[in-house]
Parts: C-alpha cells; structure tokens; sequence
C-alpha cells in the first residue's frame, strides 16, 4: 500500500511475485515508481527480475520455466519504495540549495531518458529473437520499430483501396436486388458476376471493424515500400500476399418461422387425416456471427481474437506475419522459376541434341552419297582406261573426251558443271538425283 508520503511498502515476496507476473516496467507503472530505481532496489535487497529475453520467448510460446530464478532469503523483510510523486516533492525542495539544481534535474533526465529506451527495447524485445532474420538489419529495425507503434485511428482518412471496395460492395448488392426482383430468378444461373468476396465471411456489423484494421495495416505496409492491390492483396518488396478475414459463428438452436410453423400445421394435419404429405425439412441449428475476427494466411495460419486480446491489440504481430507470409511467398517462387528454368533448360538440351543428332544424320548420309558418286567416277575413268587399252576402234577422242566429262561431273572433288545435266547435286540420295535429272530432261523438251 501506498501512505501519505508516497512511500508503497511491499515485503521481498510480494515485490517478487509482481515482477515476474507483470515485470519490472509493470510494477513501476502500477505503483507509480521510478523503474530505474526500482531496478536498484531489486539488485539492493537481492530480488531476482527477468530478462527481457525472458518476455520475448514467454510471448512467444516458449517454455521458460527452466529461467524462472527463485527468491532465497527472508520473504517477508518489509520494502520501502518512493514513488514518482514523492520523488519530485523531493526535488522541489532540493531545489532550493541553487549548487545542487542542476545535477538533480540531470539525474533525472537520465533516469527517464534511459527508462523510455528501456520501456521501447521491451516492446521491440516481444519481437527481436529470431523474427524478420530474411531482412537486412536497417528493414528489419524499421519494421519491428513501426510494429511497436502501431494503433487505429479512426480520424485520418480511409485508404483509396477500401474506399473503392466499399463501392463495388454497394453496386454489387445495387446489381443483386435488381437481379432477385426479376420474376424467374435462380441464384445458380442469374446472380451477377464479379462478387466481392472479401468481406463475405462476416456480418455487417464487423465489417467496420475488419475495415479499421485493414486501414491501418494498408497505411503501414505503403509507408514501408509496400502496395495494395484492387482485390485487397498486398505487394511486400517482390511478392504478392494474399489473406482474409472471417467472423466465427456460434451454433443455436433454431427458431421456427412463420411459414415454417405453417407448413409444419399443414403436414401434421395431412398425416392426421390419412393422407400421404412430404415432411418439411427444418433445421435444427441456425449458426450466428459472434463477432469475433480472425485474420487467416493461407490455409491454417492465422491470428484471431482471444478473451484477453482483440485484433486491435495484435496489429503488430499482424504486420510481422505478412512480411514472413511475402517471404514464405518469396522462397516458393524462387524455388518455382528454378524449377521452371532448369525445366527449360532441359528441354533447350534435348532440342539442342535432337538438332545435332539430326545434323549428324544428314551429314552422314550427305558423306555416303558423295562417296557414291565419287565410287561411280572412278569406276568411270577406270572403263574409258580399259576402252583405250582395248584399242577398241570405237573410241575416238571426242568420246575419250565426253566420257572424262561425265566422270568429272560425278566426282564430289572436282564438281564440275555440265553443259546440259547442270551441276550435280552429290550430297543427295540416289533417288533424289534420278528425280532432279529427270526434271532437267522435262525442262529442256520446252527450251
């Protein structure tokens, strides 16, 4: 309790318990007392207090009990702790000896200055271990910092991207009455196209809630490099990240209504007089928005509200989600595109030796046809030698001269052109030659 000198008395366990229930900066604040004096006390009268890494994998679902350091010593030697107001009571009337003013008033500047930064590394703290490590130290350090301060505030105006989608959501239920009024009307067939789905999974009444929350956390993303994107995805440095927001619903029991009552009468007055009737099918269970939020990432993460915290409350860890989501999201493309350019490349290779083994194929076969007519021109010159050896009186020198020619013409080494044949394509088959002779010789009968 606190007496009328500002002096809160507390014995070695209850300052104990406090702290390590709330810590060292939330008894300060519930006792109104200096924390860097309150850290002096607890080091003075040897009260053990948590790290603030203890906070940090506390908050995160860590077991710590193993760091949890027990009181030892008398449990009950009673502590007397000045609070804030006593302290600048004090001050006030040390000011009047005029030397030591000035070194009062620096004392306690550094006091404050150094509980602010103290009060800021705990917030940052909640976060710092192991969180963002994907992002260089300047990012990360201007994240986690505009993580600690985040808050709605319902005075700045709505973002451009809601205020757009509040529109569509207008036109759409505009579109969708004037569709159900038509006399045929068949929500498989006529509903009108382009719904918007975001808000879909709540009432309308949290529907204010979830567009607060999205305002404040679109504002923050912009402010970081980020975008936001016509369907209410966001664009986090490279990659695209998609979310949403849903109400829980509660099971009740179901209320009849009017028409349901009576077909009810109508049926049980069929089945009374003997007469066959279809039941009608009510349900038991209605299910209801019970106005809790949830924020959901993909398929099973997501951040949601809890008795003690709203989302409100969590903006921070929301902002520090979507950043792992878009690097979650990063690691998968990249692991796709490398999978899609060695897909690629593969199929470049295989096209690459399917050209080569083809050219392989035709050069082959290019060299066999040409060592076919080289064969012919030999076997050629070898005749007209024989012919001229026989003295055959048959052979005159034109026709020495005609037949060396001809020979020439079929020898892929001198390749001559030909009077009347052209010139003689070698490296095609036999077949190809016999069909390209023959057009010459059809080509000639019109010349």
């Amino acid at each position: 309790m606190e007496n009328e000198k500002g002096i809160v008395k507390l014995t070695r366990k209850q300052l104990y318990d406090e702290i390590w229930a709330l810590s060292v900066a939330g008894v300060a604040r519930k006792y109104n007392l200096n924390y860097g004096k309150l850290i002096a006390a607890c080091k003075a009268e040897n009260v053990p207090f948590p790290s603030s890494g203890y906070w940090t994998r506390k908050n995160m679902g860590k077991d710590v009990s193993k760091e949890v350091v027990e009181l030892s010593g008398i449990e009950e030697t009673e502590l007397l702790l000045i609070t804030n107001d006593a302290t600048i009571k004090r001050i006030r009337k040390v000011t009047e000896i005029i030397e030591n003013v000035q070194a009062e008033i620096k004392e306690d500047v550094e006091i404050v200055e150094e509980e602010q930064q103290q009060n800021k590394a705990e917030n940052i703290s909640k976060w710092s271990d192991g969180i963002l490590e994907f992002l260089d130290e300047t990012e990360r350090s201007k994240v986690l910092e505009l993580a600690c301060n985040l808050q709605i505030n319902q005075n700045t105006r709505l973002h451009k991207t809601l205020v757009q989608y509040k529109k569509d959501i207008a036109d759409y239920k505009t579109r969708l009455k004037e569709a159900q009024s038509r006399q045929y009307y068949n929500p498989r067939y006529n509903k009108p196209e382009n719904e918007p789905e975001f808000f879909k999974e709540m009432s309308d009444e949290s529907m204010s809630r979830a567009i607060a929350i999205l305002d404040t956390m679109f504002k923050a993303i912009e402010s970081l490099g980020g975008s936001i994107n016509s369907d209410l995805s966001l664009k986090i440095k490279n990659d695209i990240v998609r979310f949403r927001m849903a109400e829980s619903q509660d099971q009740v029991k179901h209320e009849l209504t009017k028409q349901e009552a009576q077909a009810l009468v109508k049926y049980n007055d069929e089945v009374k007089n003997h007469r066959w009737a279809s039941k009608p099918q009510i349900r038991k269970y209605d299910k209801v928005y019970n106005g809790k939020l949830r924020i959901v990432f993909g398929e099973r993460s997501y951040i949601r509200d809890s008795e003690s915290e709203k989302l409100e409350e969590r903006l921070g860890d929301i902002l520090i989600t979507l950043y792992e989501k878009a690097e979650e999201n990063r690691i998968t493309r990249e692991a796709r595109e490398e999978a899609e350019r060695k897909k690629a490349e593969e199929a470049r290779r295989r096209e690459e030796n399917r050209q080569r083994k083809e050219q392989e194929i035709r050069l082959v076969k290019e060299l066999v046809n040409k060592a076919e007519d080289y064969r012919i021109a030999k076997e050629i010159r070898e005749y007209i030698q024989a012919m001229i050896e026989s003295e055959n009186e048959d052979i005159t020198p034109e026709w020495i001269e005609w037949a060396n020619k001809k020979a020439d013409w079929y020898d892929p080494s001198v390749a001559t052109e030909d009077e009347y044949l052209g010139k003689r394509q070698h490296e095609k088959s036999a077949e190809e030659k016999e069909k390209s002779l023959q057009d010459s010789i059809r080509k000639s009968w019109y010349w």
